[in-house]
């Protein structure tokens, strides 16, 4: 049984007097999944998200969260928001944030949120004020206060910033746990690292149109490269230079040019016979910044032709 969309977005358009900020924009975003929305600045990607949360009204088109349209209070029930930028009360501790936040939403417990502290390693500053905390803890904070319980929606505009490596990964582990438990995330950020890591499918933006989306691995090409895991690099790069490769030696096995994806095959022969030990052999795809590079250039592109 196919899942109804939990957020559905179609046509719509929003402009600030001269600029056009969203225009025949349609979006749907089924429940569970980890959703990129991927674009240059003031491509579009807040205004959606503070449409969706009601806080900016739109011109025409249909936006709905769980069937409900947005202009309903009741559509936001179960959803949160952490802006790129946040600030608290220099004196409000953790705790008293928490116990003001859930005499509005009722979803969480004190206990839920002690809990999520500890997942993102901040439980130690519960009861520290705000304003004695470095930015990156007060992210891990703001987070944990973001995503305590079981939230329906969770929508997250730059959610690493600020946090060094640790954090991030802190960061990817709890987004995919909230997604696992059936929390549909919706992420806006220009770390394409970081996104690629836990996303499943990703929407790129650009002047306000939606220019492509879909599965990440579906949207990515080959790049004719293809890479030979092994210990034996000098051995392995001489061997396949000898057989009439491009080759370039990396930390842990030897990059190829190939003439076309479809010489994998007979590239993979030739390795056999240098009876050279490796450990992986595979044709390597676009990153993220890649495919994002190559859409947002086509669809410059476009553009230019159009006017």
């Amino acid at each position: 049984m196919k899942k109804e969309p939990l957020v559905q977005v179609s046509k719509l358009f929003k402009s600030y007097r001269k600029v056009q900020a969203l225009r025949e924009f349609s979006l749907f975003v089924k429940p569970g999944m980890i959703f990129s929305l991927l674009g240059p600045n003031g491509a579009g990607k807040t205004t959606l998200m503070k449409i969706l949360l009601g806080i900016v009204k739109y011109d025409s088109g249909t936006v709905h969260i769980l069937n409900l349209p947005v202009s309903s209070p009741l559509s936001r029930r179960g959803v949160r928001y952490l802006p790129e930028y946040i600030t608290f009360p220099s004196w409000a501790t953790p705790k008293v944030l928490m116990r003001q936040l859930e005499r509005i939403r009722h979803e969480s417990s004190m206990h839920d949120f002690i809990h999520r502290c500890t997942e993102l390693d901040c439980v130690d500053l519960m009861n520290r004020p705000m304003g004695k905390m470095s930015r990156g803890q007060k992210q891990r904070v703001a987070l944990s206060l973001v995503t305590t319980g079981q939230p329906a929606l969770v929508l997250l505009d730059e959610p690493s910033t600020g946090l060094d490596p640790g954090g991030r990964i802190m960061v990817r582990n709890l987004i995919k746990g909230l997604a696992s438990n059936g929390s549909t995330v919706l992420i806006n950020s220009h770390l394409l690292g970081e996104v690629e890591l836990v996303c499943d499918t990703a929407a790129f933006i650009n002047k306000g149109r939606l220019i492509a989306e879909g599965g990440i691995d579906s949207l990515s090409k080959q790049t004719g490269l293809a890479f030979v895991e092994t210990e034996q690099t000098a051995e392995m790069h001489k061997a396949l230079e000898n057989a009439g490769y491009s080759c370039r030696t990396e930390d842990k096995g030897v990059l190829i040019q190939l003439a076309a994806p479809s010489a994998f095959r007979k590239f993979n022969e030739i390795v056999l016979t240098t009876g050279i030990v490796f450990t992986a052999l595979s044709l390597k795809r676009e990153s993220l910044e890649d495919v994002f590079l190559r859409i947002m250039e086509h669809s410059n592109v476009e553009d230019d032709i159009v006017s």
